[in-house]
């Protein structure tokens, strides 16, 4: 019995190590304020490296088209570091539905660097681009927020949540706009397959037992 305990835990800590990653840029409405906050891990390892992004100053840029809405935020140092998404990856939401305008008048804090797009086509296409010191091995953590005065209408920012999730790899961004982001970066750890390991384990010892 000791060893299926020990064998059901370490199954459950193996597919908990094989959750993927993924980072999420939340706007709320706090007040006559909206806050942008980024959270989570992105492995980078896990896209496509590509030429670096081109971007200067804080804030989001409308594009119609064929070209992704993107937003950014340089100013502790140009991004030099660029990822796309895998073939196959559905890059639809962010083609011109989050912002209708472009805003750039925030407030910001903290120390990273990044922005939306990969222009290693010569389009604005949805990606990342990152500063190399901001990376730990291939893994990039935003620490960015920002404040603004203004509304979600009156700065041209579209309800909704907007993610991207790679075709191979499942890394994900998503841009959530006054939306819950509890679903859209996935979990550290697999709490799902965890349950079902020490599910396993009680109904072991209840069967022994009985």
């Amino acid at each position: 019995m000791k060893m299926k305990l020990i064998a059901a835990v370490a199954l459950a800590v193996a597919a908990m190590g094989q959750a993927q990653a993924g980072v999420v840029f939340q706007f709320s409405q706090v007040g006559g304020n909206v806050v942008m906050q980024s959270s989570g891990v992105l492995n980078t390892a896990n896209l496509v490296a590509v030429g670096s992004s081109v971007w200067g100053g804080v804030g989001f840029e409308h594009h119609d088209g064929d070209e992704s809405d993107i937003m950014g935020d340089t100013i502790k140092g140009n991004v030099d570091r660029g990822f796309t998404f895998h073939a196959g990856t559905d890059l639809n939401p962010w083609l011109g539905n989050m912002f209708t305008s472009s805003a750039f008048n925030w407030t910001r804090s903290g120390n990273t660097s990044f922005a939306t797009y990969s222009d290693n086509t010569g389009a604005r296409l949805p990606g990342i681009g990152v500063r190399a010191a901001d990376l730990v091995g291939a893994s990039w953590t935003p620490d960015i927020s920002w404040i603004t005065a203004g509304t979600f209408a009156s700065l041209g920012l579209t309800q909704g949540t907007y993610k991207i999730t790679d075709s191979v790899s499942h890394e994900s961004i998503s841009i959530v706009i006054g939306a819950s982001p509890a679903n859209d970066v996935p979990e550290p750890a697999s709490l799902a397959l965890l349950g079902l390991g020490l599910a396993g384990i009680a109904a072991a010892r209840r069967k022994r037992q009985s």
